[in-house]
C-alpha cells in the first residue's frame, strides 16, 4: 500500500499529461463506506471526499447517516448516474436477497469518466505566453499616449445615458455605438455635447459602428474617462486585445480542468515525467559552504592507571603550555612551528532550524470510556499551481507578493543602513550603569561626536556652498542638499541675467559616491523644503526671487526598481526641453522627466553631467522642475527661507481655516525674502486647468501668491527678511516671527484686518543682533520659546517679551548656523566660520559651550537633524540621532551624536522649565528695579554736574583773585580783605551732599552682591 501522506507526485509546471483510456477518477475507491482502514479500502490519512467515494457512499446516506438506506415511500430517489433507479425499492420489501445484492452492486458501480476538451495542438501554457499588448502607445519618455486614430474624451453621466453606454464599466470595458447616434447627439446638444470637438473625425470614420472603450484608471493623466476609436485600424487593435484576453481566460479554465482531472487520478495512474538535472549553480554554493579537512586528524592517546580511576581529588583544567613549562618537567620550550599553520576559511552561512514532521498514530486507552482514535499530521503547504498564482498576482491584488516586497523594502533599507553605520564593536555592558543613572556621565568615547559618512560630487557640489539641507520625511537614510556658487554679491550682479542651472542633490546612504537624484533649477536655490504630508512635492526659493516646484511622484517606481537592482544603464533617456527661463510665464510647459547626462534635450536643456559618463555618472537622473512662479508676482530679491503650513486653508486675506484633526493635506507654504515681503502660495497649481482650460494652455498659466504681507523695519524701510518661525500648533491665530539682515526680530500677524487695505502687520520690531539673523527656530518642547542667532551671539526669547530671556557672550568666531536639539530640551547646536560645532547644555553651563569639536577646515554653513516620526517614543527617538552638516566646499557630513547628547537626563524638560522661570524672575526683578536705578542715576548725574559747576566757579574765583592781586600790586593799592572778597563773590556754593552719596554707594554694592558680581562680605554681610 502506498503512503497517502506523502502527497501526489510532482507534475512539471505547464505540463498536463494525458490520462490513460482505461483510467477513471474513481479507481481505487472503496466499495463500501464501511471498509476499515488497511482492509483494502482507503489508506490511512487519505481524505474520503466526493471524488474518491462511490455514489452509494455519498448520495445514498439517509438522515441518520446509515449507508444504503432507501428514501421513504412517496419520495423520489436522489441517486446519480451510478445509483439505482428512482423507483427502486428498499431490500426486504418483497424482493429476494439476490435482487438486493444486484441493486447494491449497480449502486456501487463508478460513473463513466467525464470527457474533457483536449488542449490545442500548439498549446503553450498561459504563463509562458508573451504579455498581452497594451491598448495604448507610449511616447519617448515611456508615458502612455492614445493610439493613432484614438481620441481621449470625457463623457458625463448624461451623455453616457443618451448614447447607451451605461453597460460599460470595469467588467465590460468596450462597447459599440453608431455614428448616427453620435451625430444626432451633436446636432441636438450642439456645443455642449461631449462629442462636439470630434465631429469631423466621427464623420470621417472608416467603419461602422464606432468602438468606445472605458478608461477607468485615467492612464493618460488628462482626467478623461473614455476613448473613441475613429479608425478601423485602432478598432481592430482593441478587438484583437479583447479576443486575446478572452482566449487566454478560456485556456486558463481548460488548464485548471485538466490539472484537476490529473490530480483526481490515483497515483498509480499518473504519468510522471522526469527531467534531466539542470545546474543552476547550487552545487558550487554547496561546495563553497562546505568545510572539509585539509590535513590528517591528530591522534591523541590519553592513558591513566586503573587504580587512579574515580578518585575525588582529580581536577581537570586547561592551561597554556608556557604556564606549565619548566626545565625540570619539559625537555623543550614551546615555540611556534612555521611548518604548521592552521588555516580557516571565513564563510557566511545561514542556518534555519525546522521542526521535523512525522506521521504518528495515537490511541488512547482511557478508563471511562475507551476511545480509540487515529491522528495524522500533514505539512501545511500550497500546491504548485497556487504558488505560481501567488507569485504572478499583479500589484494591488489581494496577497500580492510585489506589494509585500514594496511594503518591507523601506524596513530592509533601514536595517541595512543601520548595520552599515552601527559600531558592532561597542561594549553595551559598559554603558548599563550610565543608563541606570539617567545618562549623565560617560567615557570620552560616549561624548565624542563622530562622523558616520560624508558625501561630495566632483560635478555638482565640489567647491560650492551647501546652502540648505533637508531630510526626506518618508525615506530614512536619504538627505537632500542645495549647492550654490561661492560668489560675492558683486560677482552675482555681474552675471545677473544669464541663466546658470543650479542643482539639489539627493544622497542615499547606500551610495556615498553618486547622488540618487539631481533636481535641476534655472537659478540657485538658497532654501527648500519637502512637503511634510506629501513628500513627493518639493518647493525651493531661488536667488532671483522666484519659487520652483518639483514633483517626484513619477520617480517613485523608477527608484524602487533601481533599489531592487534594475538601475543603471537601463534608465530611459529624456527628450525634455529646457527649463523655463527667468522671463517665462511662470510654469514649465513640460511635465517632469528623467534626463540622462548628455541626453538630447530641447533648445537650451544641456545637462551639466554630459561629460561625466566616464566616471560612472551616466545613470544619475536629472529631474527638471514642474512649475515656476511668475517673476511679476514673485519676490524681487533672494528667497531666504521657506516654510510649509500643514493642515490649514489660507484665504486671500490671510484668514486661516483648520482642516480638522488627522487631516493629510498640506497645500500652502510661506516664503520670505530681502524685499520685505512674506508671500503665501497654494501648491495646487493645476487646479486652474480644471476650469475649462486645456493642457496645451499650460504656458499661459500664471502661478502667483494668494496672500502677501509687507513688513517694515525700525528705520521705516523694507525689512530684509532672512528667517521665518511659525507656531504650527496655533496657525489659526496668524502670528509669526521674522528675522532680518539688520539683526531685527519682528513679531507680526499675517491676517489682514477687515476694512484696511495697507495695514501694519508688524506688532513689534526689536533690535536683537548687530548682524543678520542666521537662525530663528522655536523650541520643540516649549511653544513660546524662540532661539535667535546672529553675528557672534545667540539669544533665547519668550513670546510677548521685549527683552531676551538669555543672551550669550560674544564668541571668538562668527556664527553661521544654529538649531535646537530634537530630543534634549536644554541642548542647542551652533556652527561657526572656523568649521567648529558648539554644543551648549544650559543645565550644565551657560557661560561657555559644553562641547566644542572641529569638523572641517572651512566654515560650516548649514545644520539639520534627521526627522523622527511623532509616534516614536523617547527611547526610539534617542536610539540613534544623526546630524547633517554642510560646509563651504560642498561636502555633506553625517555626524552621529553620542548617547549623552541624544538621551535626555531625568526630568530634563522640567529642569529646563525651571531654568526658564529663573530667567523670567531675573528679568522681572531687573524691570522692577529699573525705575529706582533710573532715578538714582539721574540724581548722580545732577550731583556730578553741580560739583563740576562748583569746581569751575571756584577756579574762576581763584583766577579773578589772582588777577586782582596782580593789578593791585601794579597800581600800589592794598589787597582786598577776605570779607571784601566774600562780599564781591556773592553767596557761597551749596555744600556737597555726602550723605546722599553714601546712600547711593550702599545701594549699588547691595545690587552687585545680589547679582553675584561681588561677595556678600564686601557689602557688610548677608544681614546688612
Amino acid at each position: 500500500m502506498e503512503d497517502a501522506s506523502a502527497g501526489p507526485p510532482p507534475v512539471d509546471d505547464g505540463e498536463v499529461p494525458a490520462a490513460p483510456a482505461d483510467s477513471s477518477p474513481l479507481d481505487d475507491a472503496p466499495a463500501s463506506s464501511g471498509a476499515e482502514p488497511g482492509d483494502g479500502g482507503y489508506d490511512e490519512g487519505e481524505p474520503l471526499d466526493n471524488e474518491q467515494a462511490g455514489p452509494a457512499d455519498v448520495e445514498g446516506l439517509d438522515d441518520a447517516g446509515e449507508p444504503g438506506a432507501a428514501p421513504e415511500d412517496g419520495e423520489e430517489g436522489t441517486g446519480g448516474e451510478g445509483e439505482a433507479g428512482a423507483g427502486a425499492e428498499a431490500p426486504g420489501d418483497g424482493e429476494s436477497p439476490e435482487a438486493a445484492a444486484e441493486a447494491e452492486a449497480a449502486a456501487a458501480a463508478p460513473p463513466p469518466p467525464v470527457e474533457l476538451e483536449p488542449l490545442p495542438e500548439d498549446y503553450v501554457p498561459v504563463r509562458d505566453l508573451p504579455p498581452i499588448p497594451e491598448p495604448f502607445a507610449r511616447n519617448e519618455e515611456g508615458k502612455p499616449v492614445p493610439l493613432d486614430g484614438v481620441e481621449s474624451l470625457f463623457l458625463t453621466g448624461t451623455t453616457i445615458e443618451l448614447v447607451g453606454l451605461k453597460e460599460l464599466g470595469a467588467a465590460n470595458v468596450m462597447g459599440e455605438v453608431s455614428r448616427d447616434e453620435l451625430l444626432k447627439d451633436i446636432q441636438f446638444r450642439g456645443a455642449i455635447s461631449d462629442f462636439h470637438a470630434y465631429k469631423a473625425k466621427i464623420q470621417a470614420a472608416d467603419y461602422e459602428p464606432l468602438l468606445v472603450r472605458f478608461n477607468e484608471d485615467d492612464v493618460y493623466g488628462d482626467g478623461n474617462n473614455f476613448e473613441l476609436a475613429v479608425t478601423a485600424a485602432a478598432a481592430a487593435v482593441w478587438r484583437g486585445i479583447g479576443e486575446e484576453v478572452a482566449r487566454r481566460a478560456a485556456l486558463l479554465e481548460l488548464e485548471a480542468a485538466h490539472a484537476a482531472a490529473e490530480k483526481a487520478k490515483p497515483r498509480s495512474k499518473r504519468v510522471r515525467k522526469v527531467k534531466p538535472w539542470q545546474s543552476m549553480g547550487s552545487e558550487v554554493d554547496i561546495e563553497e559552504a562546505s568545510v572539509r579537512p585539509r590535513r590528517d586528524p591528530i591522534r591523541l592517546v590519553v592513558q591513566r592507571r586503573r587504580r587512579e580511576f574515580n578518585q575525588p581529588n582529580a581536577k581537570l583544567a586547561d592551561k597554556d603550555a608556557h604556564e606549565l613549562w619548566n626545565s625540570s618537567q619539559m625537555e623543550c620550550r614551546p615555540f611556534k612551528d612555521p611548518n604548521f599553520d592552521m588555516r580557516r576559511m571565513e564563510q557566511d552561512v545561514a542556518v534555519q532550524a525546522v521542526a521535523p514532521l512525522r506521521d504518528a498514530a495515537t490511541q488512547s486507552t482511557g478508563t471511562v470510556p475507551p476511545r480509540p482514535a487515529v491522528t495524522q499530521t500533514e505539512p501545511l503547504d500550497l500546491p504548485p499551481e497556487a504558488k505560481q498564482d501567488l507569485v504572478r498576482r499583479p500589484r494591488n491584488a489581494p496577497g500580492s507578493v510585489a506589494d509585500f516586497l514594496e511594503r518591507v523594502r523601506d524596513q530592509c533599507e533601514v536595517a541595512l543602513v543601520q548595520n552599515e553605520i552601527t559600531n558592532i564593536f561597542r561594549d553595551d555592558l559598559s554603558s548599563l550603569n550610565d543608563e541606570a543613572d539617567g545618562g549623565g556621565g560617560g567615557s570620552r568615547k560616549e561624548t565624542l561626536v563622530s562622523e558616520a559618512q560624508s558625501f561630495t560630487h566632483l560635478t555638482y557640489s565640489k567647491n560650492k556652498v551647501v546652502s540648505a539641507i533637508q531630510w526626506l520625511p518618508h525615506r530614512k537614510g536619504v538627505v537632500a542638499v542645495a549647492c550654490t556658487e561661492a560668489q560675492s554679491h558683486a560677482e552675482r550682479v555681474a552675471r545677473m541675467g544669464r541663466t546658470a542651472p543650479a542643482h539639489i542633490l539627493l544622497w542615499n546612504f547606500r551610495d556615498p559616491i553618486h547622488p540618487e537624484l539631481v533636481l535641476q533649477s534655472p537659478w540657485e536655490v538658497f532654501s527648500f523644503q519637502f512637503n511634510p504630508l506629501q513628500p513627493d512635492l518639493l518647493t525651493g526659493g531661488c536667488y532671483n526671487g522666484q519659487v520652483v516646484l518639483w514633483d517626484l511622484s513619477s520617480e517613485a517606481d523608477r527608484l524602487s526598481r533601481r533599489a531592487g537592482g534594475g538601475a543603471g544603464a537601463g534608465a530611459a533617456k529624456s527628450s525634455d526641453g529646457a527649463a523655463a527661463g527667468a522671463g517665462g510665464k511662470g510654469a514649465d510647459s513640460t511635465p517632469p522627466s528623467t534626463a540622462l547626462p548628455g541626453g538630447g534635450g530641447g533648445g537650451g536643456g544641456v545637462d551639466s553631467t554630459s561629460g561625466s559618463s566616464a566616471d560612472g555618472d551616466a545613470h544619475i537622473p536629472v529631474i527638471k522642475h514642474r512649475f515656476m512662479t511668475d517673476t511679476q508676482f514673485s519676490h524681487h530679491q533672494v528667497v531666504t527661507d521657506l516654510q510649509w503650513l500643514p493642515g490649514v486653508e489660507i484665504s486671500h486675506r490671510g484668514k486661516v481655516t483648520k482642516l480638522g484633526e488627522g487631516s493629510k493635506e498640506c497645500n500652502f507654504f510661506a516664503t520670505i525674502a530681502a524685499d520685505g515681503k512674506v508671500l503665501f502660495w497654494d501648491v495646487r497649481v493645476e487646479k486652474l486647468l480644471k476650469k475649462g482650460k486645456k493642457a496645451d494652455e499650460l504656458l499661459d498659466l500664471v502661478w502667483k501668491p494668494i496672500h502677501s504681507v509687507h513688513l517694515i523695519s525700525l528705520i521705516g524701510m523694507d525689512l530684509g527678511g532672512t528667517k521665518l518661525a511659525f507656531d504650527f500648533r496655533k496657525l489659526e491665530q496668524g502670528m509669526f516671527y521674522a528675522g532680518s539682515f539688520d539683526g531685527e526680530l519682528v513679531y507680526a500677524d499675517f491676517v489682514k484686518p477687515e476694512g484696511e487695505e495697507n495695514p501694519d502687520y508688524a506688532k513689534s520690531c526689536l533690535q536683537a543682533h548687530v548682524g543678520p539673523v542666521i537662525a530663528l527656530e522655536r523650541s520643540p518642547f516649549f511653544d513660546d520659546i524662540v532661539l535667535t542667532c546672529g553675528d557672534w551671539q545667540w539669544q533665547i526669547w519668550q513670546e510677548g517679551q521685549s527683552t531676551p530671556l538669555f543672551q550669550s557672550g560674544y564668541a571668538q568666531d562668527y556664527y553661521t548656523a544654529a538649531c535646537w536639539s530634537p530630543t534634549r530640551p536644554a541642548v542647542l547646536y551652533l556652527a561657526d566660520q572656523s568649521g567648529s560645532l558648539e554644543v551648549w547644555d544650559l543645565l550644565d553651563r551657560s557661560h561657555e559651550p559644553s562641547i566644542r569639536v572641529t569638523l572641517a577646515a572651512t566654515p560650516i554653513m548649514s545644520l539639520s537633524f534627521n526627522p523622527m516620526p511623532t509616534s516614536a517614543s523617547a527611547a526610539q527617538q534617542a536610539a540613534q540621532q544623526l546630524l547633517a552638516v554642510g560646509d563651504a566646499t560642498g561636502v555633506l557630513r553625517i555626524m552621529e551624536l553620542p548617547r549623552n547628547l541624544r538621551r535626555p537626563v531625568h526630568n530634563e524638560k522640567k529642569l529646563m522649565g525651571t531654568w526658564l522661570e529663573r530667567q523670567q524672575a531675573r528679568l522681572a526683578d531687573v524691570g522692577a528695579r529699573q525705575p529706582v536705578r533710573t532715578s538714582a542715576r539721574k540724581e548722580a548725574e545732577e550731583r556730578k554736574k553741580e560739583a563740576e559747576s562748583a569746581a569751575l566757579a571756584e577756579a574762576a574765583a581763584k583766577e579773578a583773585a589772582a588777577k586782582d592781586a596782580a593789578a593791585a600790586a601794579a597800581a600800589g593799592m592794598p589787597l582786598p580783605t577776605a570779607n571784601e572778597r566774600k562780599k564781591d563773590k556773592g553767596p557761597p556754593p551749596p555744600e556737597f551732599d555726602e550723605k546722599a552719596e553714601q546712600e547711593y554707594l550702599k545701594l549699588e554694592a547691595r545690587f552687585k552682591a545680589q547679582l553675584g558680581l561681588m561677595p556678600a562680605e564686601a557689602n557688610g554681610g548677608p544681614g546688612h
